[in-house]
């Protein structure tokens, strides 16, 4: 898969209902908070880690959650 591929695979994910469902943005459009999967609770951005490997750049737990394994 080359890297066109993995953007338009990128985009299309960041319109799923899933996806807009565990996030919240305010009026320009901007991330503001995200759901953690495993406390189920929305969180700042401030809560997370940065990772890489996912989509919006955020880890899906959030520090708390994270650090206690």
């Amino acid at each position: 898969m080359n890297e066109e591929d993995k953007k338009k695979i990128e985009a299309y994910s960041k319109k799923t209902p899933l996806y807009l469902s565990r996030r919240k943005f305010d009026d320009q459009g901007t991330l503001t908070e995200v759901i953690c999967s495993n406390c189920k609770v929305f969180k700042p951005l401030s809560e997370y880690y940065k990772n890489k490997v996912e989509i919006d750049g955020i880890d899906h737990k959030c520090k708390i959650c994270k650090t206690k394994k």
